[in-house]
């Protein structure tokens, strides 16, 4: 991995059975992130790649979608464990940022469709 990225698997106690949650162990910093799908225990399948100011607020965020028919909801709300891989960049501008979310998009080329679902 590269300087400054990390990964964990990521839970909001509203939205799984066992009221895992790990969102407060998340930096308050600004980054760049993607959420995955995982097997074995490795991200694929990457659903959104996004940037932020505060890290731990905009994981908080995603969780809480209130847009019923946004698929990015299903995923976050659904039963599966989602994996989050960022990379903080605490001295960096909103544009430093933008370029790292272009790089991890072509990277990994994330879609998701109106049921939450990663296209076939």
């Amino acid at each position: 991995m590269e300087d400054n990225v990390a990964q964990t698997e990521v839970y909001h106690k509203d939205y799984n059975l066992d009221k895992k949650h790990n969102l407060d162990s998340l930096p308050k910093e600004k980054a760049v992130f993607g959420f995955f799908g995982i097997i074995h225990e490795k991200p694929v399948n990457c659903r959104f790649i996004g940037e932020t100011e505060n890290l731990q607020q905009a994981i908080q965020e995603r969780f809480e979608l209130n847009d019923p028919d946004d698929g990015m909801k299903k995923f976050m709300q659904g039963p599966w464990i989602k994996m989050l891989v960022y990379k903080t960049m605490p001295d960096s501008s909103a544009d430093d940022r933008k370029k790292v979310v272009e790089e991890w998009t072509k990277q990994h080329n994330p879609k998701i469709d109106d049921k939450g679902e990663y296209p076939k």
